[in-house]
């Protein structure tokens, strides 16, 4: 699933980061409104001296590549089926692109499969091991498609090269390695099913509403669908490719509502493997019959009982489950029984964040990697019978070593209804400057608005921390990973309750003994750029300066220009446009322009399909017409993340040559 406004992999709402099968984003809805355009901020020589002298440390951080294929992809490392081989994303080349390495030679330098300016996100061998599948999009515009290359790098060819739409992931049948099932967008959602070696694409069956391949059987005969009504709101579905090619529903039982985080067929194809909340506050791991569809087995994510389930993966022997736990603040990775559902163990990893990828070919082991607070992502392999684990890359990152050491805590805050807010803390450990002084400090916004912060590795974080700031990353009500009621307790009007919780973790930063009070700033992109934007409008006399990156502005315009699958989606968090325009207003940063007095810096990518630059040119117009000090960035070629070496170092040494400016 691919986050939907978060730099995180997390479930549908975030279709997070990261990180889950990849949904389909319908190209942005037309609007007869007319735009607001601003132009980017031109430097002054200065300021360029300045930025340039901050760049050697930014480019050790962005350097310090991490070992996976970003938070709009389910890769992690795909494995030959004679073990010798492995693909993997790494941002090493400076965009995102797929390697190959040899697993028994972990610091040998991994081979490049793909190369060029634009990012390769996702990456599989096919089943038969003659070609290797991979996605690529233009601009990071996320308008997908599907590519086959030779494991020599050669050969390579557009397998989707029609109109431009957003295709996901495929789904490959295991044994009919000529074929691929994937969904492609457009006014409605298609299933499609085409030929890898060559041949036009057949659609197999439409849906009106926001639809995801989740899996293929074995044989090509059946596909598992997810159909997105709402947050809370999933149906799963099967289509059988061989008669009507009508969806059949499998689970929730029609009637009742459930939330659905990952789906996967047993090895057999007789047992759907779900991941769900059954309309409870509690997450499970069900094992429904998918002709029957009763559930035969029933494993309970009771440690801890707020945790979802962020990604499972089935052995091709029919024996073990791996699966990935969202506890909100980390992840864990646990191995269960596949035919009855009963945990066997753990893979001990550090704090920090976790992706599984898929079992090797003998159903032994499956990759992972996992990503600190001080350490980029890297590749492991688990013994599926053990729970232990080999390092698959041992890649050299000498810039790291520059770094200051972090001091990483998880704290808490009640809120004034009682609730208390997980904060993860990093602090520069170790100060050395005399007299030790107190630091300014970044409260730092997820996306989402449905994901989570967990103790991980952020170019963002260490940065800022290398530069003698404090980073907090409040997880306030609507994160995901504590509980449905803790998620959906900002939903509509108690929006209001989560601007509360930025109010009380504001006061709870002031509080500590670290804190300078004076200099606290609002930080967030996406969703988390809203709420910067929602306290500066809110709470202006709290917040001495703001980054928004890529922020929603008026929540109205927002809904009308962005993609068909995030609009139905929000609409259960913010509100129906027409039925709800009042609504949608109140929660609006743009209702109280006139409010901000914090410096703010503002950061949109050209091409980005959730959240259009329209939106940040909305508050930079507002601002720069009150004379309210605003620097404003826009990446020609970036979408929604930002992901190129260069405008990750820009925007970095910007943010805080702009920050000293305003706040030290």
């Amino acid at each position: 699933m691919v986050p939907l406004l978060t730099a995180s992999l997390a479930t549908l709402t975030a279709l997070a980061c990261g990180n889950s099968t990849t949904r389909a984003l319908a190209p942005p809805r037309s609007s007869s409104r007319p735009a607001i355009s601003s132009d980017p901020t031109v430097l002054t020589v200065a300021q360029r001296a300045r930025d340039a002298a901050l760049t050697p440390t930014a480019a050790a951080v962005v350097d310090a590549y991490p070992n996976e294929g970003g938070r709009i992809t389910t890769l992690v490392a795909a494995f030959a089926k004679d073990k010798k081989r492995f693909l993997f994303g790494s941002t090493r080349s400076g965009v995102g692109q797929l390697y190959v390495a040899d697993p028994a030679h972990p610091s040998e330098s991994a081979r490049a499969l793909t190369t060029g300016p634009q990012r390769a996100a996702w990456g599989a061998f096919t089943h038969d091991d003659k070609y290797v599948l991979f996605t690529r999009d233009e601009g990071a515009g996320e308008d997908w498609r599907i590519y086959r290359i030779g494991l020599d790098g050669s050969n390579l060819v557009d397998l989707t090269p029609g109109p431009e739409m957003h295709r996901e992931e495929p789904v490959l049948p295991r044994d009919v390695p000529d074929t691929m099932f994937y969904v492609q967008t457009s006014s409605s959602s298609q299933l499609v099913v085409q030929s890898i070696s060559g041949g036009a694409p057949v659609i197999m069956y439409t849906d009106p509403a926001t639809i995801s391949a989740d899996d293929v059987t074995a044989d090509g005969t059946r596909v598992l669908l997810e159909r997105f009504n709402s947050a809370s709101d999933t149906v799963l579905l099967e289509v059988d490719t061989r008669g009507s090619k009508t969806a059949t529903r499998v689970y929730p039982p029609e009637g009742t509502k459930a939330r659905i985080t990952w789906a996967t067929y047993s090895h057999d194809g007789r047992v759907a493997f779900v991941a769900t909340d059954e309309g409870k506050e509690m997450t499970a791991m069900l094992a429904v019959d998918v002709a029957t569809k009763a559930v035969t087995a029933r494993y309970a994510i009771d440690v801890p009982k707020s945790a979802s389930v962020a990604g499972m993966r089935v052995s091709p022997t029919g024996d073990r489950l791996a699966l990935l736990v969202d506890a909100g603040n980390h992840r864990e990775i646990r191995i269960l029984d596949a035919r009855s559902l009963t945990f066997e163990r753990a893979v001990a990893t550090p704090l920090g964040v976790a992706n599984i990828g898929p079992f090797t070919s003998d159903g032994k082991s499956f990759p992972y990697w996992i990503a600190t607070a001080e350490k980029p992502a890297d590749l492991y392999l688990a013994d599926a019978a053990t729970g232990e684990s080999v390092a698959l890359r041992d890649d050299q990152r000498p810039g790291l070593d520059a770094l200051p050491p972090l001091a990483v805590s998880i704290e808490s805050a009640k809120a004034i209804d009682g609730l208390s807010i997980p904060l993860n803390v990093y602090l520069p450990k170790g100060d050395s400057r005399a007299p030790p002084s107190k630091l300014p400090t970044i409260v730092a916004f997820h996306g989402g608005p449905s994901s989570s912060s967990a103790v991980r590795w952020s170019i963002f974080t260490r940065f800022f921390t290398a530069q003698g700031y404090a980073v907090v990353e409040p997880n306030i009500r609507g994160s995901t990973g504590f509980g449905r009621a803790y998620q959906m307790a900002d939903n509509r009007e108690k929006r209001a309750e989560a601007l509360s919780d930025v109010k009380t973790v504001n006061a709870w930063v002031k509080a500590q003994p670290w804190c300078d009070a004076n200099r606290v700033i609002a930080f967030g992109a996406s969703y988390g750029g809203y709420l910067s934007l929602m306290a500066i409008t809110r709470q202006p006399s709290l917040w001495r300066a703001a980054v928004d990156i890529s922020g929603m502005v008026d929540l109205t315009t927002f809904m009308e220009r962005t993609g068909r699958t995030i609009r139905a989606v929000l609409i259960e968090e913010f509100g129906d446009p027409e039925k709800d325009a009042l609504l949608l207003k109140e929660f609006s940063p743009s209702r109280d322009f006139d409010k901000i007095v914090a410096p703010l810096f503002v950061y949109a990518g050209q091409n980005d399909p959730r959240v259009p630059r329209s939106e940040s040119d909305q508050i930079v117009v507002a601002l720069r017409q009150r004379g309210v000090p605003v620097e404003y960035m826009v990446a020609p070629d970036e979408g929604t993340s930002v992901e190129k070496r260069g405008n990750k170092i820009a925007l970095l040494t910007r943010v805080m040559r702009f920050l000293d400016d305003h706040v030290k």
